[in-house]
C-alpha cells in the first residue's frame, strides 16, 4: 500500500501475534494503534472505509464506525471456520463484503450481506509456465533425486515448535532411501542463529537453505512438508504434491478446538471439501509415520498422480486472475452507486 501511495497510519508488518499469549502481551499496543486509527478517520473524512482481512482488528473498527461511511471489506473473516459468530457484527457494519474463496458467497447471501466473489488474488502472484526442467538444473537436483520441501512458517515460534519434527521426518525418510534432495525455505522475518540451531543435529542431511525464488523452488520439488498456512495454497495451485504439519502451543490449540467448526485445517482441503492432503496435527505429528507415508505417495504413481489431479480442481474453483482488480472495479461501482 505504501509503494502505491498510501499514507501509512502504522505499518503493522512490524508487529505480529500467533496465539493467545502474543495477544494478550501487545495488547496495550494494539489498543493504541486502534485509537490512533479512529482519529485518523475522524479528521480524514474518507468517503469510504475499505477493511483488509485481520477481522479481531477491523470487525472491532468497524463497529466504531457503525456506518457512519460504507464499509467495505475484502478477503473475509473466517466465518466459516469460527461458526458463524462473526455474521450479526458483519450484517450490521458491513456495507459489502467482497471474498476470495467460491463457498463464502452463500454464507453472506444467507446472512442478507451484499457479497461478492473476486477470486484469488493468489493467482496473479504465482507465475505461470515456469520451466520446471530448468529450475531443477538451477539447484542442481539430479534427475534420479526426489526433491523434499520443507516449509515450516514464517513466525519465529511456528518454526521453533515444527521444524524439529519435519527434520526428523526427513532423517527416517532417507535411512530408507538416500535418493533424496532437501530443500529448507528460510523466511527473512527469522534470524539465521535460529535455524542454525535447530539444524545442526541434522548436518549429515547437507540440507540446501535455499534463498531461491519461493514459488520457483516450489515448482521444482517432487513434494514438500508444509506448516499450514498460505504456502499450502501456493503448493496446490503449483501442482506440488504435500502434507500439512501444524503444532501451536496447548492453550491455543485446546482454545481452537473448542472454537473452530471445520473438519479440515487446510485451506486446500476445505475447498475440495474432502481430505485430498493429509494433515499432521498437534500429537499426530509422529514422524516416522510421516517418512513412511511420504515414501508411499511417492513410489505409487497413482496415488501422486490423483492429488496432482485434485489440486487442478481445486485451482479451477478459485475463479480467474485479475482479484484486486475485480474487487477494485467493485467498489468504485458499490460507491458511484450510492
Amino acid at each position: 500500500m505504501l509503494q502505491a501511495g498510501a499514507s501509512l497510519i502504522y505499518d503493522m508488518t512490524t508487529i505480529s501475534a500467533l496465539g493467545l499469549g502474543d495477544v494478550i502481551r501487545q495488547y496495550f499496543k494494539y489498543r493504541s494503534i486502534f485509537y490512533q486509527a479512529l482519529r485518523a478517520v475522524d479528521k480524514f473524512k474518507p468517503d469510504s472505509l475499505i477493511l483488509v482481512d485481520s477481522p479481531a482488528f477491523n470487525l472491532r473498527f468497524a463497529k466504531k464506525i457503525n456506518k457512519k461511511i460504507p464499509v467495505i471489506y475484502y478477503i473475509s473473516p473466517q466465518i466459516w471456520a469460527w461458526g458463524k459468530r462473526r455474521i450479526r457484527t458483519i450484517q450490521r457494519t458491513v456495507s459489502k463484503m467482497l471474498v476470495i474463496l467460491p463457498f463464502e458467497v452463500a454464507i453472506y447471501e444467507k446472512a442478507g450481506v451484499p457479497c461478492e466473489f473476486v477470486g484469488h488474488p493468489l493467482l496473479d502472484k504465482i507465475p505461470e509456465a515456469l520451466d520446471r526442467d530448468e529450475i531443477r538444473k538451477h539447484l542442481d537436483i539430479k534427475k534420479e533425486e526426489k526433491a523434499i520441501g520443507i516449509l515450516p512458517g514464517s513466525r519465529q515460534k511456528e518454526v521453533k515448535r515444527i521444524l524439529p519434527l519435519m527434520l526428523k521426518a526427513i532423517h527416517y525418510l532417507n535411512l530408507k532411501d538416500g535418493k533424496y534432495r532437501f530443500f529448507l525455505t528460510r523466511s527473512s522475518n527469522i534470524s539465521q542463529k535460529l535455524y542454525d540451531e535447530i539444524l545442526r543435529p541434522y548436518a549429515h542431511l547437507n540440507i540446501i537453505e535455499t534463498h531461491y525464488h519461493h514459488y520457483e523452488t516450489l515448482t521444482a520439488l517432487d513434494f514438500a512438508l508444509i506448516t499450514s498456512g498460505t504456502a499450502t495454497l501456493e503448493s496446490a495451485i503449483i501442482g506440488t504434491p504435500f502434507f500439512l504439519l501444524y503444532k501451536a502451543s496447548w492453550s491455543t490449540y485446546i482454545l481452537g478446538k473448542q472454537l473452530v467448526k471445520v473438519p479440515y485445517l487446510g485451506l486446500v482441503n476445505l475447498l475440495a471439501n474432502k481430505r485430498i492432503v493429509p494433515e499432521f496435527i498437534q500429537n499426530d505429528i509422529h514422524p516416522e509415520t510421516i517418512a513412511h507415508e511420504i515414501q508411499v505417495l511417492l513410489n505409487s504413481k497413482e496415488l501422486f498422480h490423483h492429488m496432482k489431479r485434485e489440486f487442478e480442481d481445486v485451482r479451477k474453483k478459485l475463479g480467474e486472475k485479475g482479484a484486486s482488480q475485480r474487487a477494485a472495479q467493485s467498489i468504485l461501482d458499490y460507491l458511484s452507486s450510492q
